[in-house]
């Protein structure tokens, strides 16, 4: 495997600046001077490698985040990442390619020092056997990213799709000649997450590290996932309740939960493990994955919003003034009309007691005969008896002059029908800016920026991403409970917990039976809608569609038609491009042939 450009070893790993190195990253770090007794230095590195010049888990975050149904485009773009998003992919793309590189390149360092425990043998220490235990997460965490780019989905013919080249060693010149079965690359991040808890199990008297190092609880809330996408019901309920059992991590709750992404992870009882970015070190400027979704303090582009099916299912519950009571809408910043178009300041502090008075119901629908979706707005006012009422204009386009409400998922939908009978479900929310008018992109779009990813330490698009955190642990465990036949009460108590967090009401045996619009509720898709509800930007959704065997329906405002029309609106668990092309530079430079995505 060979490198386009060589990145500054020690620039990479600092801690190593004493060394004289000859370093290839690729491999792995290696050289004359380093012997196995470096092996907590060249650990440093797998860390440093993960996030450095971008790493796997900046590069790969646009892959994971960008293809879900919980997330819109304001318009076109021409940042290649943009290929990501409408599904058109770019087998060229310097993303995807630094992606597939720095993956390898992370999963090489933890080869080698793998390779160093084993050559001290019984001459381990404890400490060094923590230090091969992480490793052993590392490299199943990268091949685990990796697969679910470059591979179609496990649920899709797991044993005959090809997976990843599996490279298990230090030695440059031993390549594998093929792609290795998205079943058999499973099958190893599998063993390695085993190993991994086995070795990071820790004696008497040795505390374990924050959750910025990986640990114990981390590699099993990773096989959890792992084991869930295997459909392994039985492994997946395990590893989860091991995890939540463990009494290492508590939910953050009330405004400590509302402000989840400013939080340290060191300090954040509900993170597992978190890829840990710092102030000092590391950029928080416009090129991390908040700038596209919202503009802090004068930094940011702010042209990518949660999409209207996520905050359709968000906003069924309102407090008495009219906005939504989930905590988790939090995470959105809307930007109302009335707190004017100067949004360099972060937090908004345009209308601190929120009386606004131009008030509408957003919804969308299909623009003419084109493949496009656009926000409408109609001017609502409240009436005494909670109703809102259209203005006069408005009504002559529908069969009410009034906004209709139906009970749903516990809380209230409302919707128009017009007059040719199409109805349209929506939201009752102050009047938002479109994304033309604020952010010079396109007029049929409006602005909710999303503010989950940025902000830590109060310091601009500054976020360290999260692999696992506890809330993850109890929806695996109820979907898993569900699966394998267990009690459905136990699974709706899982459910109840983030939601009980949420400030939402809770399901029950008896409330379900009329959930839907006075219909029964399926359990499966309670646990489908809470998933999309709590994990929405962190990169889990696209894979939980494709996992599930569904068809990903893009039918709602956002720029993926703008370019490629309806040809991505629906996307079935199995086509080809639900995974990326193989970068052409690393499929040109590989020495053997390898099979290319279709």
């Amino acid at each position: 495997m060979k490198l386009k450009y060589t990145l500054g070893a020690l620039a990479v790993v600092s801690s190593l600046a004493s060394c004289s190195l000859d370093v290839n990253m690729y491999e792995g770090v290696t050289g004359e001077d380093v012997t196995a007794r470096n092996i907590v230095e060249l650990s440093q590195g797998s860390y440093s490698m993960l996030k450095y010049d971008g790493g796997l888990i900046d590069y790969g975050y646009y892959f994971w985040a960008y293809g879900g149904d919980d997330l819109s485009w304001g318009g076109t773009s021409t940042d290649t990442k943009f290929d990501i998003y409408d599904y058109s992919r770019n087998i060229t793309s310097s993303v995807t390619e630094y992606a597939w590189e720095l993956g390898y390149r992370t999963i090489g360092n933890c080869n080698k020092v793998i390779e160093m425990g084993a050559e001290l043998g019984e001459n381990l220490t404890a400490e060094e056997k923590v230090i091969v235990g992480e490793n052993y997460y590392l490299r199943a965490l990268c091949y685990f990213l990796l697969v679910n780019e470059f591979a179609q989905p496990y649920s899709n013919n797991p044993t005959q799709n090809p997976g990843l080249p599996l490279k298990l060693n230090s030695d440059p010149d031993d390549l594998p000649q093929s792609r290795s079965t998205v079943a058999e690359i499973y099958d190893q991040v599998v063993k390695d997450l085993q190993d991994a808890i086995t070795y990071m199990t820790l004696p008497a008297g040795l505390s374990p590290k924050n959750s910025c190092y990986a640990t114990k609880e981390a590699a099993e809330a990773l096989l959890a996932r792992v084991y869930l996408y295997m459909e392994n019901w039985e492994g997946a309920w395990e590893m989860a309740n091991n995890v939540i059992s463990s009494g290492r991590f508590e939910l953050l709750r009330g405004e400590e939960y509302a402000i989840y992404s400013q939080h340290v992870p060191e300090e954040n009882s509900e993170t597992i493990f978190a890829v840990r970015r710092t102030k000092l070190k590391d950029d928080g400027g416009y090129g991390k994955m908040g700038g596209l979704y919202i503009h802090v303090d004068n930094s940011g582009w702010e042209e990518m919003y949660a999409s209207s099916p996520y905050l359709e299912l968000l906003e069924l519950y309102l407090d008495d003034k009219g906005y939504p009571q989930d905590l988790r809408s939090n995470f959105i910043t809307k930007r109302y009309v009335e707190d004017g178009t100067n949004t360099d300041i972060y937090p908004i502090t345009g209308n601190p007691v929120k009386n606004y008075q131009d008030w509408t119901f957003a919804y969308t629908a299909k623009q003419g005969n084109t493949a496009n979706y656009e926000y409408r707005q109609i001017s609502v006012e409240k009436q005494a008896d909670g109703t809102y009422a259209m203005s006069a204009a408005d009504a002559a386009s529908f069969r009410s002059a009034t906004i209709q409400s139906e009970p749903y998922n516990l809380g209230t939908r409302y919707y128009v029908v017009a007059s040719d009978g199409t109805k349209y479900i929506g939201r009752i929310e102050p009047r938002v800016y479109d994304a033309r008018t604020l952010r010079q992109k396109e007029s049929i779009f409006l602005v909710y920026a999303i503010n989950k990813c940025s902000y830590q330490e109060q310091y601009y698009h500054l976020w360290s991403p999260i692999i696992s955190r506890l809330a993850e642990m109890y929806l695996i465990r109820a979907e898993a409970n569900l699966e394998k036949g267990g009690d459905t009460q136990a699974t709706l108590d899982d459910v109840n917990v983030l939601r009980e967090r949420a400030g939402i009401p809770e399901w029950t045996l008896d409330n379900i039976k009329t959930a839907e619009n006075g219909q029964p509720k399926d359990i499966h898709k309670i646990i489908e809608e809470e998933r999309m509800l709590e994990f929405a930007w962190e990169g889990h959704r696209r894979f939980d569609v494709f996992r599930w065997r569904q068809t990903l329906d893009r039918k709602y405002p956002g720029g993926h038609t703008l370019r490629q029309g309806d040809r991505y609106l629906e996307i079935p668990y199995n086509s080809p491009s639900v995974c990326e092309y193989i970068p052409q530079a690393q499929y040109d430079a590989y020495p053997y042939k390898l099979e290319q995505n279709p």
